[in-house]
């Protein structure tokens, strides 16, 4: 239960906010002094303390200013109780570090609000500390990322496993350290589409979390994976007070959208052999590019061998297996790709690139 200390001269103010907090269910000690106050403060050590500013011996302003110095007593929220509502009072308070200020009278729900808002931030900051590990892994890069899973649970996942399913409630951000995964929709007629394909260093299921909203689509692992699961609650405080954190997602979000655009038009205007192409070239890009060498040295002309089922290729052209295996077989002529059983690969990476709709 939390403690929250009242410095008010009046005995009516402080037993009337002493009545309304305790009923809210928190321990409450009153002093009738600023003196006494700073006597209880350090006494009491509260989690919150409510200020009146005019008072005889030593007022408000004096009360912060002490608390302020001290390390043990400095980190405590403070809220100013006024009756004068001057704009120079009001900065007054601010500048020696108050939390808030509250003009009297005031309605008991507005005390009990600010109150709550107050502890409440006071708790996430305390967190948040504790996070910069995680603020660190999720804005500076794949190798800092990777220190997640030193900080989070960590699984290990079998491939055609379901980490998460249209409809559910989103509970956690997840970040895959090592596998494949496909996000997959379903149209009314029952087909099934790949919208995004995620894989290594990749976070995945922060837009349900963001819209908070059940989530509307499905994550299915291609490959055994290796999946850090961040809890809902960390992750959004993080976002919102986190400039940092909330740019990489506003930034990911813009990406997403843009790839999205990108393939409802190819879907509706390309042919399925430049759309099959297409696949080709993006499963290439997302699990199977080669290291990146030097400036000089030209991109290679063929890839490493891509495993993909049939199915799979199908949901991610968006056309039937049929003519995703006859086109397949037509790059294969053509000497454009090698199929070795399911895996395939890429003989002629710019033909592919280039190839006419």
């Amino acid at each position: 239960m939390k403690t929250i200390l009242v410095i008010d001269d009046t005995l009516e103010m402080r037993e009337n906010i002493t009545e309304i907090l305790k009923l809210a269910q928190y321990t409450v000690v009153s002093a009738s002094n600023g003196k006494q106050g700073i006597e209880f403060a350090r006494q009491f050590r509260p989690d919150l303390i409510l200020c009146d500013i005019m008072m005889p011996e030593l007022d408000g302003y004096g009360v912060r200013h002490i608390l302020s110095k001290d390390p043990a007593m400095a980190g405590i929220p403070f809220i100013f109780l006024s009756a004068k509502a001057e704009v120079t009072d009001f900065r007054q308070g601010m500048d020696l570090g108050a939390d808030d200020y509250l003009i009297k009278p005031f309605e008991n729900v507005v005390l009990l609000n600010v109150v709550a808002l107050r502890l409440s931030k006071e708790k996430n900051e305390s967190r948040l500390k504790g996070f910069d590990t995680l603020r660190q892994a999720l804005t500076h890069g794949y190798q800092a990322s990777q220190r997640l899973c030193e900080t989070y649970p960590t699984s290990q996942l079998k491939k055609k496993q379901i980490l998460f399913q249209a409809g559910s409630v989103p509970n956690f951000l997840y970040f895959i350290r090592h596998g494949q995964v496909k996000l997959i929709d379903r149209d009314e007629a029952g087909n099934t589409f790949i919208t995004r394909l995620v894989g290594d260093g990749d976070f995945v299921g922060y837009l349900a979390l963001l819209r908070g909203s059940t989530y509307y689509e499905s994550a299915e692992l291609l490959t055994d994976a290796e999946v850090c699961s961040i809890p809902k609650d960390d992750f959004l405080t993080l976002l919102y007070n986190s400039q940092d954190v909330a740019n990489l997602f506003v930034r990911s979000l813009a990406l997403n959208v843009t790839e999205a655009q990108e393939r409802l038009l190819k879907l509706a205007y390309q042919t399925v052999r430049k759309r099959v192409a297409e696949a080709l070239l993006l499963v290439q890009r997302k699990f199977y590019a080669m290291p990146a060498g030097l400036p000089d040295v030209p991109a290679p002309a063929s890839s490493l061998p891509m495993s993909l089922s049939r199915e799979n290729w199908s949901q991610l052209v968006g056309a039937s297996t049929e003519a995703v295996i006859r086109t397949l077989s037509d790059f294969r002529n053509e000497g454009l790709i090698d199929i070795t059983g399911t895996q395939i690969t890429l003989l002629d990476i710019q033909k592919l690139m280039h190839l006419k709709n």
